[in-house]
């Protein structure tokens, strides 16, 4: 896949795309990718999706500070494996807000060679986001393009209607399995990790207490999960979390996120962690001492090592 960040870049006669935010690249998106990718081919020509870099709201509501599930990053690495042929990356701007949805699609037929657009279910674009596909669709015909509409996606006995919204709601409840269902992969969050209290070694747990690298990214709900783990992009482990303000040891208020590696030995200081996010065990409860709280990790750690021998979400 080629990203595209200037116009006048694609040299095809035409492109099939889909335009959206695609955040977290779930299923509903990999399913419109797939429609635009064979419609592309069934055309002769060239597949994409325009996205953006930054989140629109962050332009026109300056104190807004969305909640993602994916990094701009693990967006284009996820878009990556789709197949497409291209991914335009616009950046949103004040300017941009002010087009119509007629001067937005002719600004794309215009800088790169749209043929077709493929528009979400519910999707809405223009000033204001007054418009809708009937529009859209009547702007296309004056412009010589075709758009079309994309179905809702509602996989499974569910039938849950699969948005970055109801991920999004998820992960922020903690039910971070449900959401690995809908994403096809697990949530995760990556960091470096810092230097921290050291409790956990002295009653047997050693954690790496991880400081979050993107703070657009959502935290999971307080409790204790069950993770995958790779140190350094290249070195899997399996393991726990703790996401929380450890009422047993510390009551500052401060969230915390502590990662406990299963069969790990050595120094993390200063290293890269990506978290995968497989199943939560529990909420986070104040125990009687460390020796309940000892006894309490390690009951986690078994239903976690049962969880992760028997997990179907891989990496």
């Amino acid at each position: 896949m080629q990203i595209i960040e200037q116009p006048h870049t694609i040299i095809e006669t035409g492109i099939v795309a889909g335009i959206g935010f695609f955040d977290g690249v779930h299923s509903g998106h990999r399913s419109l990718i797939s429609n635009i990718i064979s419609t592309a081919q069934s055309r002769d020509m060239s597949s994409a999706v325009i996205t953006f870099r930054n989140h629109p709201r962050e332009v026109l509501h300056s104190d807004y500070c969305p909640q993602l599930i994916n990094t701009f990053e693990e967006k284009i690495n996820n878009l990556s494996e789709t197949g497409l042929d291209y991914c335009i990356v616009l950046d949103f701007t004040v300017e941009m807000s002010q087009m119509s949805a007629f001067e937005f699609i002719e600004f794309l037929i215009d800088n790169y060679s749209l043929k077709c657009l493929f528009i979400g279910y519910d999707h809405r674009f223009g000033h204001n986001r007054s418009e809708g596909f009937d529009d859209y669709a009547k702007y296309g015909k004056i412009l010589g393009i075709d758009v079309l509409q994309a179905k809702m996606y509602m996989p499974g006995e569910k039938h849950i209607n699969v948005s970055s919204s109801v991920i999004r709601k998820l992960i922020n409840e903690g039910n971070v399995s449900e959401a690995a269902l809908l994403l096809n992969h697990p949530y995760a969050l990556q960091g470096y990790v810092i230097s921290g209290y050291q409790i956990g070694r002295k009653i047997g747990f050693p954690t790496a207490n991880i400081a979050i690298n993107n703070l657009h990214k959502i935290i999971p709900a307080n409790g204790v999960y069950a993770v995958r783990i790779i140190v350094n992009r290249k070195y899997h482990y399996n393991g726990m979390v703790n996401i929380g303000n450890r009422p047993t040891v510390h009551s500052d208020g401060e969230i915390c996120i502590e990662a406990h590696l299963f069969d790990f030995s050595g120094n993390l200081y200063e290293q890269y962690i990506e978290i995968q996010f497989i199943a939560r065990l529990r909420s986070e409860k104040k125990m009687n001492g460390l020796k309940e709280l000892t006894d309490q990790l390690q009951k986690d750690k078994e239903h976690a090592m049962n969880i992760l021998l028997n997990s179907s979400i891989s990496y």
